[in-house]
């Protein structure tokens, strides 16, 4: 983690001094659709999956450009997603346990900031390539019934993330895309208390959570 925080730094600086150069600057709304999956890691991490889930983001966005087709484009986005866990079944003992799907929504601020390299196509259209990270605020404390104590998704959480993706921007003002975002760091946990382990231990155990997300976007630019 310390090494990526060192990345996200350099690449900070590396856009402060694009932006600096910036030949052009336009600023627009940022709209898109995109399908969220939970990873797990941890003790139980192959006693849990996750389907696709869709949601929803907005916000406004700025874009700083060269001559040389080196950029930076960055956002505020309100973010609505539904995240889904599923608990498979399982036999603890005489006691058999069913499958349970759960799915809730999840709410944050997300902030990414690209690095992008764009490519003309004549005086109406050019092509753009993009990555950098992302930085995601949660609104509010969620939990998962039946799932460890504590809240599953705390609002403390920063959760970090890293984007790629391409796209075109056609006559100047419209902007099409679609991209990936990758989990870096996780963005919630649980503690699973007096688990099973072998017959007759119990032990508290971890379960991290981690949200990829596929990503499509418009942008209308001013």
């Amino acid at each position: 983690m310390k090494k990526f925080s060192a990345l996200c730094l350099s690449l900070l600086v590396a856009f402060a001094g694009l932006t600096a150069k910036a030949q052009k600057f336009s600023y627009g709304i940022v709209a898109g659709y995109d399908l969220t999956k939970v990873k797990y890691s941890g003790d139980m991490k192959n006693n849990f999956s996750s389907d696709n889930k869709s949601g929803w983001y907005v916000g406004p966005k700025i874009v700083f450009s060269t001559v040389i087709g080196l950029g930076v484009d960055a956002s505020l986005q309100y973010s609505q997603r539904k995240l889904n866990i599923t608990q498979e079944g399982y036999i603890d003992g005489n006691v058999v346990y069913d499958k349970v799907s759960q799915s809730q929504t999840y709410r944050t601020i997300e902030i990414p900031i690209n690095l992008r390299y764009s490519i003309g196509l004549g005086s109406s259209a050019s092509v753009f390539a993009y990555t950098g990270p992302q930085f995601g605020f949660a609104l509010q404390n969620m939990k998962f019934n039946n799932l460890g104590t504590g809240n599953n998704f705390s609002r403390e959480n920063l959760n970090t993330t890293w984007n790629i993706g391409a796209g075109v921007r056609l006559f100047k003002h419209l902007e099409a895309s679609v991209g990936y975002n990758f989990a870096i760091g996780k963005a919630g946990k649980a503690i699973l208390h007096g688990v099973g382990v072998n017959e007759g231990e119990s032990q508290d155990l971890e379960l991290k959570y981690k949200t990829n997300t596929f990503q499509v976007q418009l942008a209308y630019m001013f």
